[in-house]
């Protein structure tokens, strides 16, 4: 088991699933101003997350690579707490189901709608794109 000095505790927990609950040697998220990187013993931060990938390095060296939705994470006293709406390996992602997916929100936006709403379709529209992305990127 790794010590304090050779990673930190890491817990990423989605809407539907507890993802990941151990130590980690890196983590990568998206945010608004792009990718952020936490290494052990970063400094205390906020941040909220994008729709994008979310890479884990785990404490035997190797990598999860998953696509996360919109949510939010705390790094502090070495433990980093990452909430997303949601958490999917390319394994659980389903492309035909993500362009469907797209293509509603796309037709959302069309419409007249109020601004909850077209919000609402542009977060819909964020983790289509995003989880498409990611399946593509795995394809190769």
């Amino acid at each position: 088991m790794p010590s304090r000095n050779t990673g930190f505790f890491l817990k990423v927990i989605a809407t539907d699933k507890d993802f990941y609950d151990d130590y980690a040697k890196q983590l990568i998220v998206n945010t608004v101003d792009g990718q952020f990187g936490f290494l052990p013993h970063h400094a205390q931060i906020m941040l909220a997350i994008e729709p994008g990938e979310l890479d884990i390095q785990k404490s035997d060296g190797t990598w999860i690579q998953v696509v996360a939705g919109y949510g939010s994470m705390v790094f502090a006293n070495n433990r980093a707490t990452v909430l997303v709406e949601s958490c999917e390996t390319p394994e659980e992602l389903d492309e035909r189901r993500a362009r469907e997916a797209l293509e509603r929100a796309e037709e959302r936006m069309r419409q007249k709608q109020s601004l909850a709403e077209y919000r609402m379709s542009q977060a819909a529209m964020a983790r289509a794109l995003s989880r498409l992305k990611f399946k593509g990127k795995q394809l190769h």
